[in-house]
């Protein structure tokens, strides 16, 4: 196996060189420059922690907790906190097994809910920057592959309650697909759903659900600040719906229901509108949506957003959508930078689809000689603008 960097250096050590790496990062050498310069082991590696220490300080999105050793890649594919919390909160049980545990934020998030965690990871960095950044007493990783015939063995002795898998995904793919995700997914669930058919799967939601359909279980989509973050397959007891959408924050749950007889739709802006997050799409549950939060359902947004509108402000649910108060309706662009001089605006951003070479010309002209501080959100629905303001 190849060494890692604690195989090398003592903790000090390793800090003192990320810290002479980060003066580096922050003289704004190009990264072939500040490998010119550094002179020891692992220099690239330890770059790309320094790195990613920096990007997760700057970029509350990405933020992962309080854990020390990860590096770019980590940063990137890790689950955030928050949605860790979500998640080992649904799969609370005495013994739990992950699978594909990367650099362990998962799994300590499953050691707050579960008297047992068995994590396991085929790449030892990952785990030893695992064992590391979580010394947890009822948390142990191991380094193998879960399609190892002795690792499944390994697995089906602990006897899960359930178990949990992240699986690797291609960090260069342009779209996402179910066959290049390692572990296999299929194989996944063959094998280990003879061990304990209580699974949880993570895949990428942009995946199709079409190609989801032969898979009997729960399509779970997570929000996570109005945007799609995550989709859980749940198999055996875990499965309580066909598909669902969880917003991640509030943790309010909208559930597949065919009975439920649809909403008609709107022929036109209502008072207020919403922008709602893709995960109530993507989990095809538009309907009933709009039947809990007494909304009308707007097609024909250029931008391809889930819009919805309604005459009464409504605040449930609403970690799922964005609300707008809707002030003006226009088909001509030229009426859009009169209204808004008189009304006080001094910024627009434009919530419609346009080239983004076009994008700062057409906002310039919308933006042309405001001196506001109100702020205006143009959406364009079937050819007609709408001039919004978010209300907070």
């Amino acid at each position: 196996m190849e060494k890692t960097i604690f195989d090398l250096y003592s903790k000090d050590e390793i800090e003192d060189k990320i810290k002479e790496i980060t003066g580096l990062i922050l003289q704004g050498l190009k990264d072939s420059e500040m490998i010119s310069k550094i002179d020891f082991q692992l220099k690239e590696e330890l770059l790309s922690i320094a790195r990613a220490r920096i990007n997760a300080s700057k970029d509350l999105g990405k933020y992962i907790g309080d854990i020390t050793y990860f590096n770019v890649e980590d940063l990137r594919f890790t689950t955030p906190q928050n949605v860790s919390e979500y998640r080992a909160k649904r799969l609370s049980c005495k013994k739990i097994v992950d699978l594909c545990s990367g650099i362990g934020v998962q799994s300590s998030g499953f050691a707050k809910t579960c008297k047992e965690v068995y994590a396991f990871e085929i790449d030892k960095r990952k785990v030893k920057y695992a064992e590391e950044n979580f010394p947890i007493k009822n948390l142990k990783f191991f380094v193998g592959d879960v399609l190892d015939k002795k690792i499944i063995e390994q697995i089906r002795e602990i006897k899960p309650d359930i178990i949990f898998c992240d699986p690797e995904r291609l960090p260069t793919e342009t779209e996402r697909n179910l066959e290049t995700i390692k572990p296999n997914i299929k194989r996944l669930v063959e094998i280990y759903s003879k061990i304990c058919p209580n699974l949880c799967i993570e895949i990428p939601p942009q995946l199709n659900i079409d190609k989801l359909r032969e898979f009997i279980c729960e399509k779970e989509y997570l929000s996570v600040n109005n945007k799609l973050n995550r989709l859980g397959l749940y198999f055996g007891e875990l499965d309580l719906a066909d598909t669902s959408a969880v917003d991640v924050v509030t943790g309010a749950r909208i559930e597949k229901n065919d009975d439920l007889q649809k909403p008609r739709r709107a022929n036109k802006v209502f008072s207020y509108l919403y922008e709602v997050s893709p995960a109530i799409e993507k989990a095809g549950v538009e309907n009933e949506f709009a039947h809990r939060l007494g909304f009308l359902i707007l097609k024909g947004s250029e931008a391809g957003k889930l819009l919805m509108t309604s005459e009464k402000l409504s605040d449930e649910f609403n970690g799922f959508y964005k609300s707008y108060k809707a002030f003006y309706i226009t088909p001509n662009l030229s009426d859009i930078n009169r209204i808004l001089k008189k009304d006080g605006f001094g910024k627009v951003v434009l919530k419609y689809s346009i080239n983004p070479k076009d994008y700062w010309k057409e906002r310039n002209n919308f933006e042309r000689d405001l001196k506001g501080d109100r702020e205006c959100a143009v959406f364009n629905i079937d050819g007609r603008y709408v001039l919004c303001e978010l209300i907070d």
